[in-house]
């Protein structure tokens, strides 16, 4: 019987396997600590590098994961082919796989990519106050795939990246100072002149407001019913845009009602030609009661 099994199982012959496949073993942990070795130099000078650069430390990070599963995915290829395995079948099917999913999680690696883009190439950080589109709120965080933003209202807001990065973006933080514009209407029967004076009046005396550029009343539109002026001036926090919006239009309104200035709404006049068939229409309106008596 157990010659049998020496006939079935060739004892040399795996010997002999074993001790030729030695090298290649030998060789493959040589590879696999060649590979850890250069993982930590490249990880070492890229951070270097990219904190001179200063670049954001979120977007170093990135980079370096991504770097460190570029090296080790060729580490593993090398290794399994020093091992004599065959890995062309397993490319081809990763592949199919990679081209699957790809079409599948197309909208995932846009975002992916464009939260890249957004920490590499720094339109806003956290903390900015910015518009996007009507929204204008605060980057609270920047993530790979969203940012989340927080309103006025407190009401929080994630956005996909790649609408971050294909919108229309205005950074107040970056340039703090800031133009408000109060809208007036007046009459065209009053003077723009005097109303340009009384609204010059309001911001005198206000420190929050800067003196350089003056502020400034221009005519913007004549309009339908209305003479529309417009107070503009210049504060430092971009941040008190609305409040000051809402505070002046209440002190422009009060100001012009003081000094008896109209200011307009929208009101439509119907001029009526005397002709006969009016005429005959108000004595058939005037007649029309009596014919109901009868």
């Amino acid at each position: 019987m157990f010659s049998n099994i020496q006939t079935t199982i060739d004892v040399q012959k795996i010997t002999t396997l074993i001790i030729s496949y030695i090298p290649n073993l030998v060789s493959a942990m040589l590879l696999f600590f060649l590979f850890w070795l250069a993982n930590k130099i490249v990880q070492k000078a890229l951070t270097a590098t990219l904190t001179r650069a200063k670049i954001e430390r979120q977007a170093i990070n990135l980079l370096l994961r991504g770097a460190k599963t570029g090296i080790y995915i060729f580490a593993i290829l090398t290794i399994a082919d020093q091992l004599q395995i065959n890995i062309k079948s397993l490319l081809a099917g990763v592949g199919v796989m990679g081209l699957a999913l790809s079409f599948a999680a197309k909208d995932t690696v846009g975002n992916i990519i464009s939260g890249i883009v957004i920490i590499i190439d720094r339109p806003f950080r956290e903390g900015d106050w910015i518009a996007l589109g009507t929204l204008q709120a605060t980057v609270t965080q920047i993530r790979l795939r969203t940012t989340v933003l927080t309103t006025f209202d407190n009401e929080t807001v994630v956005v996909p990246n790649q609408r971050m990065s294909q919108e229309r973006i205005i950074n107040y933080t970056i340039t703090p100072r800031i133009r408000v514009k109060i809208p007036v209407g007046i009459a065209y029967k009053e003077n723009i002149d005097t109303a340009r004076a009384i609204l010059l009046e309001l911001p005198k005396n206000d420190d929050r407001i800067l003196t350089e550029p003056p502020p400034v009343v221009v005519v913007t539109n004549l309009d339908a019913s209305s003479v529309n002026l417009q107070l503009r001036f210049w504060i430092e926090n971009p941040a008190q845009q609305a409040s000051f919006l809402f505070e002046y239009t209440e002190k422009s309104k009060k100001a012009l009602d003081t000094a008896g200035i109209e200011i307009p709404f929208p009101h439509l006049q119907v001029f009526v030609e005397n002709t006969e068939g009016i005429k005959l229409l108000a004595s058939s309106s005037i007649a029309l009661p009596k014919q109901l008596e009868g």
